[in-house]
């Protein structure tokens, strides 16, 4: 869609969209601050809205800067949302309970997630401007959902004092710096993998054709999620999280280097199943990781610390982008692999 309607060739949407979530991706460290000073109910109402908002603004996009602004109010929108859920879960939930929720809330957001750029990209084939109305009108019916959650109280002397002193204690945390450091290399490999697939795919093949892949891989991701995430999340415990880490980025690399050699419908989907199992197991251990070593009073600066790996989401087109211009196209997934290694040795 920027491509076609701003003109512009692969890395700059690339270094667009880069943009944009690294922005967004720094807002949500304060805004994980602000959600444990504030009720969190109505900070998930004014991310909706503002995702509503500017979805709508997207169908008015024809200068560069202001397709850039409004993409860094939806993506801070979402970071706020994702931070203040996760928060909400742990605030009310006990401790035994959390690993299959997170699971479950995993699930629930994955058939969204997935199934939208699917139905996304078969949509704008037929009405391109037509995809983020829809997605502006789900946001906005979303907020009488977000209504009903309970309102949170909370301990007024428990909140952090000041900003400052949050990030001092975030950065004395040698395990979260590590963890964060780790997701922050292992989300370029699956945070944005639309981006990079769809980037690949009309480098390398003809729009027709790449539209058809890339339906494909994404209701092969879906599918795979819907059925498979929930049980996969049941099984996660705290205790066994460095082996489920480890299988979790194997998955991901062997799922790259299948994607290098796939020539066929099939092949991209297998590759895309084997990539997704890695993608099941990583987003609910990394919550769950996180939810172990947050102390109470600063979850919502915990998630919103450990948020900052979705700059890895950022680097990503930025990355691939490059890579695409002036390397072998297959090499780009060779060089994700090895990001997802050291990413998962950290």
């Amino acid at each position: 869609f920027l491509s076609t309607r701003l003109g512009l060739d692969q890395q700059d949407v690339g270094l667009l969209m880069g943009i944009a979530v690294f922005l967004a991706t720094l807002l949500g460290l304060y805004g994980g601050y602000i959600i444990d000073r504030l009720e969190k109910r109505k900070l998930l109402i004014v991310a909706m809205l503002s995702s509503s908002i500017g979805f709508a603004l997207l169908t008015l996009a024809h200068d560069v800067y202001l397709t850039t602004l409004t993409l860094v109010v939806t993506e801070a929108a979402s970071a706020l949302f994702l931070i203040g859920s996760k928060a909400i879960i742990s605030e009310n939930l006990p401790i035994g309970l959390r690993a299959k929720v997170f699971s479950l809330r995993y699930t629930l957001t994955n058939i969204g997630y997935a199934t939208g750029p699917m139905l996304g990209v078969i949509i704008a084939g037929y009405l391109p401007l037509a995809p983020f109305l829809i997605a502006s009108a789900i946001a906005l019916g979303s907020v009488f959902l977000m209504i009903g959650i309970a309102p949170t109280q909370r301990d007024q002397t428990a909140k952090p004092q000041n900003f400052f002193d949050t990030l001092r204690t975030l950065k004395n945390d040698r395990v979260l710096v590590l963890f964060t450091g780790g997701s922050l290399l292992s989300t370029i490999v699956h945070g944005r993998f639309t981006l990079y697939l769809s980037q690949f795919l009309l480098v390398t093949h003809a729009p027709q054709d790449a539209l058809k892949i890339l339906s494909a891989v994404l209701a092969c991701n879906a599918l795979t999620v819907i059925v498979m995430q929930y049980q996969i999340g049941r099984w996660l415990k705290r205790e066994q999280m460095p082996y489920w880490i480890a299988l979790g980025v194997a998955f991901f690399v062997f799922g790259l280097i299948g994607f290098s050699f796939s020539h066929s419908l099939v092949a991209w989907c297998i590759a895309m199943f084997i990539f997704t199992l890695g993608e099941m197991i990583i987003y609910p251990a990394e919550y769950l990781f996180v939810d172990t070593i947050a102390p109470e009073a600063l979850r919502g600066s915990y998630y919103g610390a450990q948020n900052l790996a979705a700059l890895g989401g950022a680097l990503s087109p930025v990355i691939c982008g490059f890579m695409l211009m002036h390397t072998p196209a297959p090499s780009m997934f060779y060089a994700l692999s090895a990001l997802a290694a050291v990413g998962g040795l950290l």
